[in-house]
């Protein structure tokens, strides 16, 4: 029985699941001599998927002459490994770096820095979404990082600079600075917001600017700094940074599945929106080259784009979102 492996967009980390798979194997076997094309409809695809997992952190730190001196950070969550392994009969040994990524390896100079992960039990099945633990880890850290500069009463993306210890980080940050304008004063009612990340070895920045209205808050324009080494395709980048901002936002502002009596109560985007058209901000992306090897691109946009936005809601507002996703505490036009 010949089998054809169709090319594929955009499937991110479903594609690494093998369950539609067998299923079409298992029709095929029962047709025999006869073609088969399986397509789930998007309600069975949204109702049985394997879900990015929860997490949650909590996070100390200390200031003292404008100047950050600690920072704790604890996550938990599900183990995307421990999930993905036990459906192909494999155990996951040992710890599940994937929890703890970009949390532990931020290149910040803060003298008493920790982070702990704690792997909670399994539950319902979780596999891989675009930058995996990084996603989360982002949203933990930048958010907090900007709570630290409030109340050391100082500029929260020159703080950042004084901490990083990273040069191609720090040229990053100081061009996302020189990119958006950072410092120039803004009209009442709209607010800007910073956050860094590095994944996976690519330094990337961000800023978020929008407007506060009696609808909602806007998200205008985004600008994004990245350094991919050497860069191959600029095009390609840049199209890759202004996808990642998309998802980010997509998932910043909607991304939740809920459950009840076991199954989960979203099953279209009637009732799981995503970014529409008419909310995408202009993306500004500028690529930065420190030399030295290639390295990805996919999923370096998504992990600062949830944080600098709500670092800018903070900025507009006052108001501090700890929690995904933002539009349980706030709304978006």
């Amino acid at each position: 029985m010949p089998v054809h492996t169709m090319l594929m967009g955009g499937g991110f980390g479903r594609r690494l699941e093998s369950d539609f798979v067998v299923q079409a194997v298992r029709l095929a076997g029962a047709m025999a001599g006869k073609p088969v094309k399986m397509t789930w409809r998007r309600e069975e695809d949204m109702t049985l998927d394997f879900y990015r997992p929860a997490a949650v952190a909590r996070l100390r730190g200390t200031t003292a002459a404008k100047q950050v001196h600690a920072l704790d950070l604890r996550v938990a969550s599900l183990s995307v490994a421990e999930s993905n392994l036990g459906r192909i009969g494999l155990p996951a040994l040992g710890p599940d770096p994937k929890i703890i990524e970009g949390a532990y390896d931020q290149p910040y100079g803060i003298a008493n820095y920790r982070a702990t992960a704690y792997r909670t039990p399994a539950g319902r099945p979780v596999s891989f979404a675009r930058s995996v633990g990084n996603s989360y880890n982002g949203f933990f850290i930048e958010s907090f990082v900007d709570e630290l500069a409030a109340q050391a009463g100082v500029d929260p993306l020159n703080m950042r600079l004084e901490l990083l210890s990273h040069e191609p980080s720090r040229k990053v940050l100081s061009a996302v600075a020189s990119l958006s304008g950072w410092g120039q004063p803004l009209a009442a009612g709209r607010g800007r917001g910073v956050a860094f990340h590095l994944c996976r070895g690519v330094p990337v920045a961000l800023v978020v600017e929008i407007t506060t209205t009696k609808a909602g808050v806007k998200i205008d324009k985004v600008f994004v700094t990245v350094d991919v080494g050497t860069a191959l395709d600029p095009r390609n980048i840049e199209a890759q940074q202004q996808s990642g901002v998309i998802f980010g936002l997509s998932a910043a502002l909607y991304g939740e599945i809920t459950f009840a009596k076991g199954a989960a109560e979203q099953s279209n985007f009637h009732d799981y929106p995503v970014l529409r058209l008419q909310q995408a901000p202009q993306i500004v992306v500028k690529v930065l080259e420190s030399g030295g090897a290639i390295r990805g691109v996919g999923e370096t946009g998504v992990p600062p784009v949830a944080p600098a936005l709500a670092n800018a809601i903070f900025q507009a507002t006052g108001k501090r979102i700890r929690e995904l996703p933002l539009r349980k505490h706030i709304g978006f036009v």
